[in-house]
């Protein structure tokens, strides 16, 4: 089969990828545990999951799974700039 042959459909790739949504949430939840167990002055973070376009997803008209890790308040989100733990939880 040469490459030319192959069709892509991008709401059929946008299917897959939800389908993957629980990976995603569950990778992000064990990043914010790590994260929060780093913190000493606040109580930690917490996982907020959204669908949005990435990379050419806007022009076919799709979304994907994007899970975001916050900080659960301003003591939590201020040891995150100072000593970098989101980067330390995922390392």
């Amino acid at each position: 089969m040469s490459v030319s042959s192959i069709k892509f459909y991008p709401q059929g790739f946008a299917e897959c990828l939800e389908g993957l949504s629980g990976e995603v949430q569950a990778a992000a939840e064990n990043i914010a545990v790590r994260a929060s167990s780093y913190v000493t002055k606040g109580s930690g973070f917490h996982v907020e999951m959204t669908n949005e376009p990435r990379y050419m997803d806007s022009s076919y008209g799709v979304t994907r799974p994007v899970a975001h890790v916050v900080a659960d308040d301003d003591a939590s989100a201020a040891e995150e700039a100072e000593d970098k733990i989101l980067s330390k939880a995922v390392m």
